[in-house]
């Protein structure tokens, strides 16, 4: 299996695209760090994966807005497995939804924090713990493919998933020479319970959405983290610094 002796931590891993993420990576064979605001959500998710690959995984419930907390939960990946070769910065949140004029400054500034903001806070520590370990990692951030194309009615969340997309190239610029590699998967509409949610209260968006991929159809949790695996893996080594959509071609449509 091509994660093989592998630790990968997932941030943002109590569900949808973080859940089918996390176990993704435990069938190619790492071990894996199930991180998530949600402590009963992440313990789940971990539970699960030990049903199948027995001793594999562990939970750790984090506020990732929270620098302190974010040390705490690499040491205790540390101390629970020993090394850290591979981390998935999935978590993220919009805070507001409706037109740009109508959008609170508070509003604005949670999107920011949950989706931007916290994730720089991650890669300050994380690339520092990774540097003192000395031996070759891999960084991939979720990203959206709002962020290319725009999402009317959410433009702060698109704005950020934008950032993100900088920022991960930026990064991947400055710890090539530290042998870590930085890569950004950035998912179309997938099969998640906040999406499942909004079709049930927007009956005709899934049969729209459905329509704007090429292939007619929306995305599953496992397919982002097959491409995650792939992108962590040693297979992909020669692989920095690029924003891969996993959309159904909807981004070209």
């Amino acid at each position: 299996m091509e994660l093989n002796n592998k630790v990968s931590l997932v941030t943002g891993s109590g569900q949808g695209i973080g859940e089918g993420i996390a176990k993704t990576l435990a069938r190619h064979g790492s071990k894996v760090l199930v991180a998530d605001l949600n402590g009963d959500s992440a313990a789940r998710v971990a539970s699960e994966i030990n049903a199948i690959n027995p001793s594999s995984a562990s939970s750790f419930e984090v506020d990732l807005t929270d620098s302190s907390a974010i040390e705490s939960m690499l040491e205790y990946c540390l101390s629970h497995f020993k090394h850290l070769d591979c981390i998935c910065n999935n978590a993220a949140a919009s805070k507001g939804i409706g037109p740009v004029e109508k959008y609170t400054l508070e509003e604005v500034e949670a999107t920011l924090n949950l989706t931007f903001t916290s994730l720089w806070k991650c890669l300050q520590s994380e690339i520092n713990f990774l540097k003192s370990q000395s031996i070759p990692a891999t960084i991939v951030n979720i990203s959206s493919n709002s962020a290319i194309k725009g999402y009317a009615f959410n433009s702060i969340y698109a704005a950020s998933k934008a950032a993100v997309n900088n920022l991960t190239q930026s990064v991947a610029k400055e710890v090539a020479r530290n042998n870590i590699r930085v890569n950004a998967v950035s998912p179309g509409t997938i099969n998640t319970p906040g999406v499942m949610k909004y079709f049930e209260a927007e009956p005709k968006a899934k049969e729209m959405l459905e329509k704007s991929s090429l292939l007619r159809r929306i995305g599953e949790p496992n397919e982002i983290g097959e491409l995650v695996s792939f992108l962590l893996s040693d297979r992909s080594s020669f692989i920095t610094g690029q924003i891969i959509s996993v959309d159904g071609g909807s981004s070209i449509n």
